[in-house]
């Protein structure tokens, strides 16, 4: 009985797998790369439509899933036969990651040196327009001032 368990076991593991790749499974790998096709301007492969050479390694990519091959070994695949021209994002590594961290860094820059910019603006216009005194005046004397607006208001009325 355990060894027909085991032989059915064995026969039916790969017969799991001898379905046809999905379109679904064909875009979800090619979405990692692009078209190297030179017309659709490194469109993604998962939805250009260039007959030249996006529906053609869509197949591909089909029958390479179709083998059990998984994502990951798809892409390495395409990697090492185009180069990582073909990967639609650089992988964070090496000399690549200067893509990543480079937009980062430019807007962190940008904002100290638009800071910058407004505090020197500020403080040179500041000085210029500053009374020798800078504190308040009492409140005594603007509650006099007050009083006194106020009953000129009265009288002209």
């Amino acid at each position: 009985m355990l060894k027909y368990l085991a032989l059915y076991l064995l026969l039916a593991l790969p017969a799991s797998r001898a379905q046809a790749a999905t379109s679904v499974e064909i875009k979800e790998v090619a979405q990692e790369m692009v078209c190297l096709c030179g017309d659709c301007n490194r469109e993604s492969l998962a939805t250009c439509l260039c007959t030249a050479f996006a529906v053609p390694q869509r197949t591909h990519i089909g029958q390479l899933l179709d083998q059990g091959k998984n994502r990951q070994e798809i892409i390495d695949e395409y990697v090492s036969t185009y180069g990582q021209l073909v990967l639609a994002a650089p992988p964070p590594e090496g000399y690549n990651l200067l893509a990543w961290i480079a937009p980062f860094a430019a807007l962190v820059f940008g904002v100290f040196l638009v800071r910058s910019v407004l505090r020197n603006w500020r403080g040179a216009s500041g000085q210029e327009q500053a009374p020798a005194s800078t504190s308040p005046p009492p409140i005594d004397t603007e509650r006099e001032r007050l009083r006194r607006e106020l009953k000129r208001f009265d009288e002209s009325e």
